[in-house]
């Protein structure tokens, strides 16, 4: 129940999350009953910390760190605790070992001294890092120990500081983390621990390495000699093979190391801007210290000092926004080219491409699909040529992927939620695609592309018109998360101030009516957003184009949808007026009884509201119907006794063709047997074979006449 609790860690307001770490500190903390002003021995705190991050999910685990760098920072949590958790990582084996690792890694995000000194660098080189971890190859020691090393500052290279050299034997068992080097290729759950571990270690790399693009380079090419079997060779002989787990595994680290290039040569660029902006400020402040200095100077040559300085203070600006745009044109120019059209992972993504595409089915290894797909991902996210370039290769997988592999699919939509934000427009051809994902047949698919698509359209990075239909129908889905996802969405576009919901209502009206879904379904879809639009404005006009859509109805169902969505609008004396004046657009469907009963209900409804002053209307309007109600239905059974009549001539005509048919092959045999019997008479005749006629054969003459006089018979009864 606490750890469901600790999800509010997240709400906005503030009395909420107090009241939640307060609970936290009850339950976990301090002695029950004490109101949290008495704690409990640091031993029994330590363990509460180590049971509850040892069961947590990974969500689970982001609210118990927040709560507990809470109360890190306000000096809560006794020190002892910490070192009573030192020990455990040190000593413990197993789930208790990683588990301790973690919560220290927790509390080093709010307060980096708990893991940020040669001392403490030391412990956790030992216990995360060391002969324990790669004897085991207990992964989640090994990533809890790299989440701590992110809280360190990056290293100063300094041969004679202790910290610089335990943070150089770090870098080693980092590298050796990524490159894999401790991983089982008999065992394919190794690798698959390995993955978070490797993520985390290359991470911290990036984090505590005063160079770690010279790491990263070390890291792959200990990958590709591992693979290879040479440095020499970038690609495998056409005979020779490679191990899927140690292909996986690299592309894992290819991937990532991409992606985190990125993300440092962004850093730099900022870190340089920053630099640039004190610069300028300092001089600044120099010329205005400078100025001060100069008072007491005559005026004249004050106000000639002053136009000079003003003139160089412009042009120092100038420089400084031209040396800034600079850096931000080479920046750019090392995103786009640099790092997978230039550099060495470059020479890679051929090899990654053939095996994403897979065009032979040489590659059967899901996991190393799943990581070849993942690394392509995180490549395109890095360059909007290289993105543009292979997007339809990536949509080629994720319509290709085989039903049972959810992962894969689920990790392409979760990529492409990420390149449509990054790069928009190049995604924004293949959106329909995305919604496609929608109506797949794994939950985790349609859950993760419920929550890209939420994301995307609240922060106005893909259009919603067009395809606002498959969110619609998410309102009726099996899973409650993705019932509830798409009802969150709805709120929060109805809280926008250009009405969003009523802009796409009839647009949701059009295509849901086409794909004949079940009654019940369209209503309750329905019935939720009109509730959305309250202005009496948005309902007269939204009333308007329901019944303009009436005539475009191919069956009366649609139509019976379209009377069940006016019956739910408010009603004021325009919306009556609108219906008396479209009257004709829609009174050949009131026969129909549960239009009529919708229409009905509008009539009714207006008739409660005591504003209205169109009672002789509204009593015109319920005579119209009632009339044309019954004057339609008694069209609806001519029409049908017509129809009915129309099916039994058509029977009439076709059974009479078929008579005449079988009286044109009766004729015709007839005629061949004439002749038949003709020249059988002209052989008798002949004078050597003249003789009388056999018994038998005055028999058959006799039974030919009487089935010809017999088919004369019956066609005189026809005619």
């Amino acid at each position: 129940g606490m750890k469901r609790a600790l999800a509010l860690m997240w709400s906005n307001e503030t009395n909420i999350q107090d009241e939640v770490l307060r609970a936290f500190v009850e339950v976990f903390v301090a002695e029950p009953g004490t109101d949290g002003k008495e704690l409990l021995p640091e031993n029994q705190i330590a363990q509460n910390f180590l049971d509850l991050a040892g069961e947590a999910t990974v969500s689970e685990l982001a609210s118990i760190e927040e709560a507990l760098g809470r109360l890190v920072k306000k000096e809560i949590i006794p020190p002892d605790v910490f070192s009573i958790l030192w020990t455990m990582a040190s000593q413990a084996e197993g789930q208790l070992r990683a588990s301790a690792m973690l919560v220290i890694s927790m509390a080093a995000g709010a307060d980096p001294k708990i893991v940020d000194s040669a001392y403490r660098l030391q412990n956790l080189y030992d216990a995360g890092l060391g002969d324990y971890t790669e004897e085991h190859g207990d992964w989640k020691t090994a990533r809890s120990a790299a989440c701590a090393l992110q809280r360190v500052a990056r290293a100063k290279v300094d041969p004679t500081s202790a910290k610089y050299i335990i943070l150089d034997l770090i870098t080693e068992r980092l590298v050796a983390v990524a490159r894999g080097d401790w991983c089982d290729d008999a065992k394919e759950e190794d690798t698959n621990s390995w993955f978070c571990a490797a993520e985390q270690a290359i991470n911290a790399i990036f984090t505590i390495s005063p160079a770690p693009e010279k790491v990263s380079m070390e890291i792959l090419l200990g990958h590709q000699l591992g693979i290879f079997g040479s440095q020499d060779e970038l690609l495998p002989a056409s005979n020779s093979t490679a191990h899927s787990l140690r292909l996986s595994r690299f592309f894992f680290v290819l991937g990532h190391i991409a992606l985190k290039l990125l993300i440092y040569t962004e850093v730099l660029s900022s870190s340089v801007r920053r630099a640039n902006g004190a610069k300028t400020v300092k001089k600044q402040e120099s010329v205005s210290a400078g100025k001060k200095d100069n008072d007491n100077s005559d005026a004249e040559s004050k106000n000639g000092s002053d136009d000079e300085e003003d003139d160089a203070i412009e042009a120092e600006l100038g420089i400084a926004a031209q040396a800034e745009a600079e850096t931000e044109r080479k920046v750019a120019d090392v995103s786009e080219n640099e790092i997978v059209g230039r550099g060495m992972i470059s020479l890679f993504t051929p090899m990654l491409l053939r095996v994403v595409a897979n065009e032979e089915g040489t590659y059967s290894s899901p996991a190393l699909m799943l990581s070849a797909t993942l690394a392509l991902c995180k490549c395109m996210c890095i360059s909007k040529t290289f993105c543009e370039k292979h997007l339809p290769l990536l949509f080629s997988v994720l319509a290709k992927a085989p039903n049972d592999d959810q992962d894969l699919r689920a990790n392409v939509v979760i990529a492409l939620g990420d390149l449509a934000f990054r790069f928009p427009n190049e995604v924004e051809p293949y959106t329909p695609r995305i919604y496609a994902c929608l109506r797949d047949k794994s939950t985790r698919v349609r859950n993760h592309t419920m929550m890209v698509l939420t994301h995307l359209i609240l922060n106005d990075m893909v259009k919603v018109k067009g395809n606002v239909c498959e969110i619609a129908l998410c309102l009726q889905d099996k899973e409650p998360r993705i019932r509830d996802m798409a009802r969150l969405l709805f709120h929060e576009l109805s809280k926008r101030t250009n009405s969003p919901i009523y802009n796409l209502l009839p647009d949701i009206v059009s295509q849901l009516s086409q794909l004949n879904l079940k009654q019940e379904v369209f209503r309750e879809i329905m019935l939720f957003l009109l509730c959305f639009i309250k202005k009496d404005k948005q309902n007269e006009m939204l009333m308007e184009k329901l019944i303009q859509r009436f005539p475009k109805c191919t069956s009366i169902n649609q139509k019976a949808d379209l009377a069940y969505c006016i019956a739910q609008l408010k009603v004021n004396d325009k919306c009556i007026k609108c219906l008396n004046d479209t009257f004709k657009l829609y009174k050949d469907a009131l026969f129909d009884e549960d239009v009529l009963k919708n229409f009905m209900s509008v009539v009714s409804k207006a008739k409660k509201n005591t504003k209205l002053d169109t009672k002789d209307a509204l009593e015109e309007l319920e005579a119209k119907f009632n009339e044309h109600a019954a004057a339609g239905m008694e069209n609806v059974k001519a029409s049908r006794k017509a129809i009915r009549a129309k099916k039994r001539a058509a029977k009439r005509v076709a059974r009479k063709k078929e008579w005449e048919e079988s009286d044109e092959e009766e004729e015709v045999s007839e005629v061949e047997e004439t002749e038949t019997e003709e020249m059988e008479f002209d052989e008798e005749n002949q004078p050597e074979n003249r003789r009388r006629p056999s018994a038998v054969a005055e028999k058959t003459v006799g039974k030919r006449k009487s089935g010809r006089s017999s088919n004369r018979s019956r066609r005189g009864v026809r005619s």
